[in-house]
């Protein structure tokens, strides 16, 4: 992908219309004649109808109190799972396949109406938890007679501190997320010991005052706790205590899931199983639920509109909550890369048009002009989804405000400020053997970066578990110019840890981020909420600055979602992370069953 400069001229001139954007997208390169559009996150009103000129939507209600047990929901997964153990594993996609079998110390909070706080975590294993009034430990109390799977080797026995302090030893030592969590792992995070004064009891205690513990341990990314057991094959089987049981796991195919009869949150789950089927293929996938066989699919925006009214039966819902977990772009930290200069990684910023993008990426054309509400926001270095975030297109940012501009005439200043000739030639690298609508996305981006001949970013593909992991695992040291990566985090500290500590598991820099990774442990370590605030809006002006790595270029849009009426409660809920397994709460309403 070098030189081709026609593409982005005829969009900025224009501003053309989505069709027209994606037909001249064929000069862009490999995979983009074929653009297929993304969205993400949530968005809309409690009830879904307010603002909507359109008539389609339908509205949020949730029907727990209606709820009846059995029914087999045909699911699906669109990334294969290459490790079943969750405390060893490091890809994103696959924890989802893990929470309906392990439990979490903790788990989130489930809202019909808006992203629950803090507040509503619960216990999960634990039934109580109590942090100490300096913040410096906290207590969890197990649950009585709280059973793992009865098939060998647990054989139905209860969970025990003993295995807390089994699965916290190895998750310490081996986790790649351990580094959030374990001092041992790294300064800057808070567990140093894990106590058991009896087989209930586990006491961990910290290294600096922290109070958001109770976030980190009801992450579904974090720390799980599993059976004590040495030569059980974890990675390729799974023995839990959760809503379900594992019954089989078929690599490269699907998983089955069984409910777990003796769950503590009974009646739930409504469903007795749950069967989800690999399907990495889009269309596949679409026609596979237009086909009634999935009740649930996720629907890219370009097709919502068309879907909804082939199947008017469908359930069409906006969603409700700003996504948290975003795409990004790294620069090189190598010495001998153009991008150490912050004015190139500026001028880079400075060529991508956000608002034209985010309007052909999420398909708002299509939804305004059918009288839907189209309201998004621009992600900052810390995504639209969390509180903390601070508006690019407000004063919030100050003078870095202007670099998530598009603007290349003062982008192309900067290159020659730097010393450098246009175009500037370099490599953007990116997977691309999995979750293709990013990476169409991320071809997109390398194009209009290219647009104008500032700069000549060659495409590199990649294969996600081997070159791109070693890649993205090497804090930008392992090449000379950008990288495609992601991050899904769900609480802000975890998500600024994870990015700008040379410990995070999906670090941007082998070394401290000047300006940034100071407040990123200051943070950490503040009990004052209004203060811990004012910090995470300086570590984002300071980005928005220096630019450490490019935030997710398009913008973060409350979409819109659709579901077969009788997978009953799909959609009708916002959680604060994924471990307050909300499916427990759907159920097949055989009544609204047509065919």
């Amino acid at each position: 992908m070098r030189g081709n400069t026609s593409y982005w001229d005829k969009v900025a001139r224009a501003r053309l219309s989505r069709r027209r954007l994606l037909q001249a997208g064929a000069g862009a390169g490999a995979g983009v004649t074929a653009l297929s559009l993304i969205g993400c996150g949530g968005g809309g009103d409690d009830g879904g109808i307010e603002g909507d000129a359109s008539g389609l939507l339908g509205k949020h209600e949730d029907r727990t109190k209606q709820a009846k047990a059995g029914g087999i929901w045909p699911d699906f997964m669109d990334e294969d799972v290459i490790n079943l153990d969750p405390l060893l594993n490091n890809a994103t996609p696959t924890f989802p396949q893990m929470t309906p079998v392990y439990s979490n110390l903790l788990k989130g909070g489930i809202s019909s109406k808006e992203r629950p706080g803090a507040e509503t975590i619960s216990g999960d294993a634990a039934e109580s938890f109590e942090v100490s009034a300096d913040a410096m430990q906290i207590t969890l109390k197990l649950r009585a007679n709280h059973k793992f799977d009865p098939r060998p080797p647990t054989n139905g026995r209860a969970m025990t501190s003993a295995d807390v302090k089994w699965s916290w030893d190895k998750f310490a030592e081996l986790g790649p997320s351990a580094r959030d969590l374990a001092n041992s792992r790294s300064e800057v995070s808070p567990i140093t010991t894990v106590e058991t004064p009896d087989d209930r009891t586990v006491v961990m205690k910290f290294a600096f005052p922290y109070s958001p513990i109770i976030e980190l341990l009801s992450s579904h990314q974090h720390f799980y706790v599993m059976p004590r057991d040495d030569n059980f094959n974890f990675q390729g089987d799974m023995r839990g205590s959760g809503p379900y049981f594992l019954e089989s796991f078929r690599p490269s195919q699907g998983i089955t899931y069984n409910k777990n009869p003796d769950w503590y949150g009974n009646p739930e789950p409504y469903l007795d199983k749950i069967e989800r089927t690999l399907i990495s293929d889009y269309s596949s996938g679409l026609a596979q639920f237009k086909a009634k066989n999935l009740w649930a699919f996720t629907v890219r925006p370009d097709d919502i509109l068309a879907t909804k009214r082939d199947q008017p039966e469908m359930l069409m819902l906006a969603e409700r909550e700003y996504a948290t977990g975003v795409s990004y772009t790294n620069f090189s930290k190598r010495p001998d890369s153009i991008f150490v200069d912050e004015r190139v990684r500026r001028a880079v910023a400075m060529m991508l048009d956000r608002e034209l993008l985010t309007e052909t990426f999420q398909g708002l054309e299509l939804f305004r002009s059918a009288g839907l509400p189209t309201n998004y926001r621009l992600n900052s270095h810390i995504p639209a989804g969390y509180a903390e975030w601070v508006d690019p297109r407000g004063d919030g940012l100050g003078e870095g405000a202007k670099y998530f501009e598009h603007n290349p005439a003062e982008a192309k200043k900067l290159v020659e400020a730097a010393g450098l000739q246009t175009p500037v030639k370099e490599t953007y690298g990116c997977w691309s053997d999995r979750a293709f609508d990013i990476v169409k996305e991320h071809e997109v981006t390398a194009a209009m970066i290219n647009n104008g001949g500032i700069f000549d970013l060659e495409w590199r593909p990649l294969l996600y578990t081997t070159s791109w992991r070693q890649e993205d695992d090497s804090g930008g040291e392992a090449y000379t110019g950008l990288l495609a990566s992601r991050l899904a985090g769900f609480s802000v500290d975890v998500y600024v840890t994870q990015k700008y500590t040379p410990e995070g598991r999906s670090k941007v820099s082998n070394g401290p981020v000047p300006g940034i990774t100071d407040l990123v442990i200051k943070q950490r370590q503040e009990t004052d909420s209004k203060k811990r605030n004012a910090i995470l809006k300086e570590l984002q002006q300071n980005a928005a600055m220096s630019w450490p790595d490019l935030p997710h270029p398009s913008g973060n849009f409350p979409g819109y979602s659709l579901r077969w009426p009788w997978l009953a409660n799909h959609g009708m809920f916002i959680t604060n992370n994924v471990s307050a397994r909300v499916f427990t709460r759907y159920w097949y309403d055989e009544s609204k069953r047509t065919s």
